[in-house]
């Protein structure tokens, strides 16, 4: 299993700052069976997946609008 890690500007995507931590982990495992960890900090929101295929967890994370 690899790890994929998304660092996302939260200054040019203020939906990374406001968005909750919990909805994108438990929504990245309900929605695609990925595992993820979420935590942020004033510049960036990082989320960190394990899962044999990255692309599952960016398209989740592109359709939430993050990426």
């Amino acid at each position: 299993m690899h790890t994929a890690t998304f660092e996302i500007n939260i200054p040019s995507n203020p939906l990374a700052g406001r968005i909750n931590l919990e909805d994108i982990e438990m929504g990245m495992d309900a929605d695609t069976g990925v595992k993820a960890r979420a935590s942020r900090d004033g510049m960036a929101l990082i989320v960190v997946v394990w899962a044999t295929d990255a692309a599952d967890a960016a398209n989740w994370l592109q359709k939430a609008g993050l990426i």
